[in-house]
């Protein structure tokens, strides 16, 4: 990897660009998530951050690689009397798969987590398919907990869905 900075920053509309949206069209892109159902506006994203900002249990960071946004990662549905969070991210500029961000993304927002939400446990869903993902979360320490099987439709095929969950030491 030879970027000089990989860092995570709260986004708001100001960083809602054409590129953006793009991603959030992209078949590619969004091939794992339940995104691929829809197409999406600006006005979508707009609303989508907006809300999860104001929101006290979800809170969205951009991947900035070099100050370039290229991605986004969110940690959601904070149960603070439990201490259970879920996450989910993308890496919507293809320029930038397969480099190791979306790992680094990972470790980044474990660190957020245990100095600002100081969550205990984070689980994230992922689709049996998506090898690139489920590598990313075992090498950042999640444990496949769950197996649905036959949970989703992808490419026209049932497939399994796996939930991995991380617990914070």
């Amino acid at each position: 990897m030879n970027y000089k900075k990989i860092e995570l920053k709260k986004i708001d509309i100001r960083h809602i660009t054409k590129k953006y949206l793009n991603w959030m069209n992209d078949r590619e892109v969004v091939k794992f998530t339940e995104q691929k159902y829809k197409k999406t506006t600006y006005n979508d994203i707009k609303k989508y951050i907006i809300n999860t900002n104001k929101s006290k249990n979800d809170f969205i960071f951009g991947i900035f690689v070099d100050k370039i946004h290229i991605g986004n990662v969110k940690i959601s549905s904070i149960d603070f009397n439990h201490k259970t969070a879920e996450i989910a991210y993308i890496i919507g500029d293809k320029s930038f798969w397969n480099k190791g961000i979306g790992g680094k993304a990972i470790s980044l927002i474990l660190k957020i987590n245990k100095k600002k939400y100081k969550i205990k446990k984070i689980l994230a869903g992922v689709y049996s398919q998506n090898k690139s993902s489920i590598s990313v979360l075992i090498k950042n320490g999640f444990k496949r907990e769950a197996v649905f099987k036959s949970q989703v439709v992808f490419e026209g095929k049932r497939i399994s869905s796996y939930i991995y969950g991380y617990e914070v030491k």
